[in-house]
């Protein structure tokens, strides 16, 4: 699987973005576009400008709704994007990060010495190792320009824009964690035919990943074709024990088979580049196997997202609104976010054909 990862610099045109039919441009200011141009402006995606966010305050009522569809449950890239990696929310942009030796849960010591003797001291293992680094959470946002005389009939024109820039960073979001998933991953390729028992597979692949880590992997990832793969595999034995394999298609009963937490198929797509007819999986015919789970102090999580407060009263995405003039509007969403891989062990990337 080829993943495009959309990278926001602060270049004035990035070719990524270009391609995907996102123009950046953050040198739009007021007064600075004429008037014979502006139709040329509408609808074009900048960068988020700091010295712009400066000169104004964020749009509660906006900033509501972004926070209330980020987290709404059938919002399937929000699902997609917490599932690989699981959010870590923060009041402040400065994160202290705790490494710890990876084994040393794992160790253990002769049964023989755990018994103190008459008159003797119990035996000293080793106080535990551990590094601490502190980082930034990065801000992160799109801005986009647009024409008051094309919007003037749209009522909901900024809950309709809003949305659609919290779909872009959502995406580059995702692919970004998957880069970061792909790149910590043991590579794998399978076949999944008429001899295959695709379960069973994958059931072997997760004891030996717990072999590596000491524990199972929560989470299965797997793109539409290979679910699709996993069913067909079933369905052509025309067995009895395949038959009923291939009606456990839900991601519940794959959990149940594989003994993980979860399992997410994925059904969310995005185009390559603007010359593109049809859109692309995220996930495509691969299936990763990972640990993935709410916050805790023994956090075994791969890939994690640190969020930190974006709007004043709380929340992971703030909303503004500037005017330029009389014709031209910038709305720019915004957030504080850094996808950080905690844990390189553990990953598997299957790729099935």
């Amino acid at each position: 699987m080829k993943n495009n990862l959309i990278a926001l610099s602060n270049e004035r045109r990035s070719p990524i973005l270009t391609r995907l039919g996102v123009v950046l441009d953050n040198s739009v200011t007021p007064g600075s576009v004429p008037s014979i141009d502006i139709p040329q402006i509408h609808g074009s995606v900048c960068l988020a400008n700091d010295s712009l966010l400066r000169e104004t305050e964020y749009v509660e009522e906006l900033t509501t709704f972004a926070i209330s569809y980020d987290g709404m449950v059938g919002n399937r890239l929000r699902v997609l994007r917490d599932f690989i990696a699981p959010a870590r929310e923060s009041n402040s942009r400065i994160v202290r990060l705790t490494t710890y030796d990876e084994s040393e849960p794992f160790q253990s010591v002769d049964y023989t010495k755990v018994k103190r003797s008459a008159l003797a001291d119990f035996a000293r293992v080793e106080q535990r190792v551990a590094s601490k680094a502190d980082l930034q959470v990065p801000n992160r946002g799109l801005t986009l320009m647009l024409d008051r005389d094309q919007i003037k009939d749209k009522p909901e024109w900024q809950q309709l824009h809003t949305k659609w820039l919290l779909d872009l960073m959502m995406r580059a979001t995702i692919q970004e964690a998957l880069v970061l998933l792909s790149t910590a991953a043991t590579q794998a390729a399978t076949v999944w035919d008429a001899a295959s028992n695709p379960d069973m597979e994958l059931k072997q692949d997760v004891i030996t990943t717990a072999n590596m880590t000491g524990f199972y992997p929560t989470c299965a990832l797997y793109g539409d074709q290979a679910a699709l793969k996993r069913q067909n595999a079933y369905e052509s034995q025309l067995t009895a024990g395949s038959i009923m394999r291939a009606g456990q298609y839900s991601e519940e009963q794959i959990a149940t088979a594989l003994q993980v937490d979860k399992v997410l198929v994925n059904a969310e797509r995005y185009i390559g580049n603007t010359a593109a007819t049809t859109k692309t999986e995220f996930v495509g015919s691969n299936v990763y196997l990972f640990t993935a789970e709410d916050e805790s102090v023994m956090d075994a999580s791969n890939i994690v997202r640190h969020v930190a407060n974006a709007a004043y009263g709380g929340g992971d995405y703030a909303v503004y609104i500037n005017e330029h003039g009389p014709k031209l509007i910038s709305l720019t969403v915004e957030n504080y976010e850094y996808l950080h891989t905690q844990h390189t062990s553990g990953v598997l990337q299957i790729a099935v054909n």
